[in-house]
This record gives C-alpha cells, structure tokens and sequence, in this order.
C-alpha cells in the first residue's frame, strides 16, 4: 500500500503556513493532499488559520473567535500575504487543482469548535456534489466531529488522537465519533495499534512529521497516510 504524502498548512517549509502560496506550492510541488486549519470568525465565516489567534503568524492581535472577516482580512502575513477564507482556499486546492482537501476544525471552546462544524455543514452543502469526494474533515473536537458527521454522513472524517490510548481505546473513540479513521500522534504510533485500526476498517493518518528517519521508521506501519511538513513526498 502506498502511504499518500498531504503538505500540513501547505508547503510551510518555504512559504508562510496556511496561506494561499504555501497551498500553490505544496501543489506544484506534487502532493495530491493538502491539509490546513479552519475556524469561525465573529460573523460567522470560515478562515484558515491554525491558532486561536491571529498573533503569531500576522500582524494583528486578537482571538479569531472576536474578530470579523473584515478584520481579519486587512491583517497581512510576511510582506504580502493573507488569512484566506475556506472558500478561497477549496477553489484552488479542489475546484482548480482536483486534490483532496483535509479541513482540521479549530477552536478556542467547545462551543467555538460547534459552531464552527455547523458553519462548515453549510459550506459543504452549497457545493457540487462531485466536489464533495475532495474534503476530508479532521478534530481534536469530537462533539464538533460528531456534529458534523451527522449531518454530511458521505464526507471522510477522523478523529484526531494524541497520547497514550491502546488500539482498543483508539478504536472507541473513532467509533464514538462516527470516523472513519483515525489521525494519531506519530509518538504513540505502532505497527500493533495499525493492524487493529485496519481490522475495524479504519484508517491511520498521523501528522507533523519533520524529519526523514522518522518517516524511515514509519515506513513498515502501513500507514494510509502521512501529513508532513518534511520536503519527501514519499515513504515507499
């Protein structure tokens, strides 16, 4: 089986993360996945941004959650970069370049994270049908998932997990979530944990990979897939 390669936040080794660039580059670099992080906006639209707040990786300060898509919009990454809309972000990756987009919901609440899920059933829901076999949605927040899942049953979902679970313990909490795999912490990976998830017919994700021996070591898990800010597209 090959392990699919997806560039985390886009091709972040070279461009700024989560930006339009970083998604062009991870594109013409050869992924054929791409993974980034959405949240909701204090008017109620989906932004791709990895932190709760803007402050790290742009010129503003302040929570997502309390600042409007407008404001957002003005702040700049780097020197000519912005906070793209989810919108603008599924035209280049799915509608233009056919890639499959994996969607990561973030939030600063549970109650955010909701919301968040509930907006981005509405986004699903305004585009083609064809369309909807590229996304894949992701989270750390299972009431979100589990939302979400509910209401657009035929997108791939996971549930992301980090830390000390046993295969069996993984495997419920995918279950509980409605996923159909499973985004593990490569720390806590195992060929065991693998086999289990691939027994329940699940699959086996694991993220943020930066280093080449890690995905060495890796190589023999069976992965179904890798999201990498390391430059290999492959460990095959």
């Amino acid at each position: 089986m090959k392990t699919v390669m997806v560039a985390h936040r886009g091709a972040q080794q070279v461009a700024p993360e989560n930006t339009l660039t970083a998604f062009k580059l991870a594109i013409k670099t050869g992924f054929k996945a791409v993974e980034c992080d959405v949240q909701l906006s204090k008017d109620g639209h989906l932004v791709i941004i990895h932190d709760e707040t803007v402050d790290r990786t742009s010129d503003g300060v302040g929570w997502v959650s309390q600042l409007t898509r407008d404001q957002i919009k003005q702040l700049t990454i780097g020197d000519t970069e912005h906070i793209p809309s989810l919108r603008e972000v599924y035209y280049l990756v799915v509608v233009q370049a056919k890639r499959r987009l994996i969607l990561e919901i973030k939030a600063d609440t549970e109650l955010h994270a909701n919301k968040t899920a509930q907006a981005l059933v509405r986004f699903i829901g305004h585009i083609p049908r064809k369309n909807r076999r590229f996304i894949e949605v992701h989270s750390f927040w299972y009431s979100a998932l589990k939302y979400f899942k509910a209401h657009c049953p035929t997108i791939t979902t996971a549930a992301i997990i980090n830390g000390g679970f046993d295969g069996e313990q993984i495997i419920s909490i995918a279950q509980d979530t409605a996923s159909n795999g499973v985004s593990l912490g490569y720390e806590f990976l195992s060929a065991k944990i693998v086999r289990q998830c691939h027994h329940s017919r699940l699959f086996v994700d694991t993220w943020a990979i930066s280093d080449g021996t890690v995905l060495r070591r890796l190589r023999p898990f069976g992965l179904n897939a890798v999201v990498e800010n390391f430059s290999g597209k492959t460990i095959n």
